[in-house]
């Protein structure tokens, strides 16, 4: 049975061994198949029929070179690229049927590494091929695209001859040296030599482009030189001197020279032009344009600020007398006010300072207008010494009334003094009544300090403002102390009267209880002592409604109440 069983087990892995490497062979088979395949498709691609159609072409120079390039390329792929392939796909076959399957994945790698290289190889070499099939009809196209755009500008330079001025020349011989290039592209080509026959039909592309863009941009350059700038600077000329007849004068005057000197520049252009040197050209009239527009604008300046002036000089000669009026008459009112009250923000320093400055103005208009008078004033300065002049002005206006309306001020603040002293005067004398009207024993001694002490203030307030020479922030900041003194005087004679009133309503009430509790009796003995002795009514009540809190809580608010309604009755 064991040795049955010991050939069982050998046969079955005999099987196994001879299925898996079935199986094995079976897949590098079918690679090595696939890579087979992609060589005969290599093989077959249509190389030689091109090499043989460029061939017929009769190809010479540049273009024949590169055509014996190419095949020389494709013969070196056919001796040793597709021998090398073959000889991968056979190694790789042989290792695979000696179970070599290592050995027999290199070669198949190595196989498809070599297919790669060739593909890539060989779509270079058709892509160059047909290049060079396609090579005379593109340069036919070409050269009939170039043609027709060399035809239209020898239009142009014929029928616009008069538009290109100096440059005219220098095109025609530019058009000369196209057509010669046209006959040697057509010799190439006829030749055969297309690649040579390419690098020349660039060249003429990029001439004939060249000329292309020059005939378009000379005739608009060319008008603005001779027609535009030729006008406007005789226009500056002309103008010029008709503003020095009509007596304007120029800040560092070099007009005629700047003129001069554009037309200096203008010739230059000219020079650019006949070179048919376009950008060049067309950057200097840019500049030229820029300096002609400058002196435009010195002398409509000049004129515009002539205008300004005849329009603004009679203004402002009113304008500067006014307000120094003004300020005379603000000094005098300075001076007035000065002898009634202090002055306290510098304002006469202030109106003298804007009294120098006003008689500046003056003189620097007075000046200017002798200039005018006698023609030698720059009318822009002029301008622009009024501009600052007016703005002076309005400033030193809004100064003086400013200064003005504080003056105004001192007296209405005197005014409104003047009436609080009335009002404290009062509310002194119907406190005093309203006290007495009370009938109190008498007053503590600090609230008498206190109303003396307000009293005397007042009359403070009073002498000071009866003086020569008053100062308003003084007496004004004294008025505010009045004002608080009266204010918290009235308060304090309220809790005065309220705290007797009420002590003497709680002492009827307490009454109640001043047999039937002995406390109260002492209470009452205590408070009455600090009510007509000593006169201190707010310790009185105090001392009379803790005591009556503790035999009846809640009393003092009722007799309160009671209290504050009688006083609201009696009103």
């Amino acid at each position: 049975m064991r040795v049955e069983y010991i050939l069982s087990v050998i046969i079955v892995l005999a099987i196994v061994a001879y299925l898996t490497s079935y199986m094995m062979k079976k897949k590098h088979y079918t690679k090595i198949n696939a890579l087979e395949k992609r060589k005969i498709e290599l093989m077959d691609l249509p190389v030689v029929d091109d090499l043989h159609r460029a061939k017929e072409l009769q190809l010479t120079g540049q273009t024949e070179k590169k055509y014996n390039r190419l095949k020389a390329e494709w013969e070196t792929i056919e001796a040793t690229a597709f021998p090398d392939l073959e000889n991968c796909l056979f190694d790789a076959e042989q290792a695979t049927d000696r179970l070599q399957l290592i050995q027999a994945k290199k070669a198949e790698e190595k196989a498809a590494q070599l297919i790669e290289k060739t593909k890539k190889a060989i779509a270079e070499l058709q892509e160059s091929l047909q290049e060079l099939l396609k090579s005379e009809e593109q340069n036919l196209l070409e050269v009939k695209r170039i043609q027709e755009m060399y035809q239209e500008n020898r239009k142009k330079l014929l029928t616009q001859s008069f538009s290109f001025g100096p440059a005219l020349e220098n095109l025609e011989k530019k058009l000369t040296f196209l057509e010669v290039d046209f006959s040697k592209v057509s010799e190439l080509t006829a030749s055969g030599d297309h690649i040579e026959a390419q690098k020349r039909l660039n060249k003429i592309d990029a001439d004939t482009k060249e000329l292309n863009y020059i005939i378009k941009q000379l005739p608009g350059i060319l008008k603005q030189l001779t027609n535009e700038f030729k006008e406007q600077l005789q226009e500056l000329r002309e103008g010029y001197a008709q503003l020095i007849e009509q007596n304007f004068v120029f800040l560092n005057d070099t007009i005629l020279e700047d003129i001069e000197s554009i037309e200096k520049e203008c010739q230059t252009v000219e020079q650019l032009i006949a070179n048919c040197d376009v950008d060049e050209a067309k950057s200097k009239n840019q500049e030229i344009e820029e300096k002609i527009n400058r002196l435009y604008d010195v002398m409509e300046a000049e004129i515009e600020a002539k205008e300004y002036i005849i329009a603004r000089q009679p203004v402002l000669d009113d304008y500067i007398e006014f307000v120094l009026e003004k300020n005379r008459k603000l000094l005098i009112e300075i001076d007035r006010v000065a002898q009634s009250y202090a002055l306290n923000h510098e304002e006469l320093t202030q109106t003298e300072t804007m009294q120098e400055e006003l008689e500046e103005i003056q003189n620097n208009f007075d000046t200017f207008t002798d200039g005018l008078n006698s023609h030698q004033a720059v009318f822009t300065a002029v301008q622009e010494s009024y501009a600052e002049n007016a703005k002076a002005l309005e400033r030193i206006e809004e100064k003086q009334k400013e200064i003005n309306h504080y003056l105004v001020e001192l007296r209405e603040e005197e005014k409104e003094v003047k009436d609080k002293i009335d009002d404290f005067e009062f509310n002194l004398r119907g406190v005093k009544r309203y006290v007495e009207k009370q009938h109190l024993p008498g007053l503590p001694t600090n609230y008498l300090d206190f109303f003396f002490s307000t009293t005397e203030r007042v009359e403070q307030l009073s002498k000071e403002l009866n003086k020569l020479r008053i100062d308003m922030k003084d007496i004004k900041s004294l008025c505010d102390l009045c004002d608080d003194d009266i204010e918290l005087l009235i308060e304090k004679t309220e809790e005065l009267v309220d705290s007797a009133l009420l002590t003497e309503y709680m002492l009827q009430y307490a009454n109640r209880y001043r047999h039937t509790h002995p406390e109260i009796a002492s209470a009452i003995t205590e408070s009455l002592t600090l009510f007509n002795a000593e006169f201190d009514y707010h310790e009185a009540l105090e001392h009379i409604a803790t005591a009556l809190e503790e035999v009846e809580p809640g009393s003092f608010k009722k007799v309160e109440k009671n209290y504050l309604e009688d006083k609201e009755n009696k009103k």
